[in-house]
């Protein structure tokens, strides 16, 4: 009894603390946590790549190794290598080519499963498999599907009276193999937010434009995308930097071959800095690509913010 009774007193008084807390204060102390783990393995990698970048940073020297101050130099280097250059290209078409396929796909299938009365919430929870999926055990299950010898993508060409392809090997299909393994990986996510946004359209204004006799190419172009052009940008930006540092399934399937056709920056930026042992130079081509990313993302949201408030003038 004595226990149970000083067991509440301790109890009551915890509550009371806690009453004390204000919403801020509550909100402050739930956000810390996070902040700690974004400055651990955020904030803090980024300034120590920035240190590295200006300095020559020789891991073959020993820890002891000083490691001196060299300015731009670094900077200079990976600008003036065409390594870097070809590898960047090789990594905008596949950025392109494969984040505009998910739209495209990600976007209709969203239209076409909104449609739907029964299986809606099944549907999606498959679509999930994909993106829930460790990268490296796909990326492993993909490199066997693609083998030229038992792959089954090669068993239904045959099946169909078609010739096999070495589908990893053959320089002119090895980025466009992993092209089709990412979209197939994020499509559904395309699709989920895609669809997220359509059923938090508001349904007043497609009431209204049916009343008034209004085509569904009307309804599309001058509601539907209009009100979804926020989702979609968001999603456009998160699809394209996501494709800009591809490496998993590189790394788990072709390793940047064959030769170096399949080479993404991300995976130069590894080979460099943690094969060849250039760290400084892998930092400064990380923080070049860096630069670019956020320019871009900046751009394509100023964009975006323009046309929400001409949009909220117009109202």
């Amino acid at each position: 009894m004595e226990n149970n009774s000083l067991f509440t007193k301790i109890f009551s008084g915890f509550k009371k603390k806690n009453r004390m807390l204000s919403d801020d204060t509550y909100s402050k102390l739930l956000i810390i946590p996070a902040m700690i783990v974004l400055a651990f393995f955020g904030i803090f990698p980024l300034f120590y790549s920035i240190n590295i970048a200006f300095r020559h940073v020789d891991l073959t020297s020993g820890p002891n190794a000083a490691w001196t101050w060299v300015g731009l130099q670094n900077f200079k280097y990976a600008l003036n290598d065409q390594i870097f250059w070809k590898a960047s290209g090789r990594t905008l078409f596949f950025a392109a080519i494969s984040v505009s396929i998910q739209m495209l796909l990600g976007i209709f299938l969203a239209f076409q499963i909104n449609k739907l009365k029964w299986f809606k919430d099944i549907i999606r929870v498959l679509f999930l498999f994909p993106m829930a999926s460790a990268p490296a055990a796909i990326g492993m299950i993909w490199r066997y599907m693609y083998d030229s010898d038992f792959g089954v993508f090669n068993a239904a060409l045959v099946a169909l009276g078609l010739h096999p392809h070495n589908w990893l090997g053959d320089a002119k299909l090895a980025l466009f193999s992993i092209i089709l393994f990412d979209v197939w990986q994020w499509t559904p996510f395309v699709m989920l937010i895609t669809l997220a946004g359509l059923q938090s359209l508001p349904k007043e204004p497609f009431e209204a434009a049916e009343l008034d006799g209004a085509s569904n190419f009307r309804i599309l172009s001058k509601l539907t995308f209009p009100l979804l052009s926020p989702v979609l940008t968001l999603i456009f930006i998160l699809r394209s930097i996501d494709a800009a540092r591809l490496y998993d399934p590189i790394a788990s399937t072709t390793r940047g071959g064959p030769g170096s056709v399949t080479e993404t920056v991300t995976y130069l930026l590894y080979r460099v800095g943690l094969k060849q042992f250039k760290l400084d130079i892998a930092c400064a081509e990380a923080l070049i690509i860096l630069y670019v990313i956020v320019v871009f993302s900046g751009l394509v949201l100023k964009r975006l913010m323009r046309q929400q408030s001409e949009r909220a003038r117009t109202k």
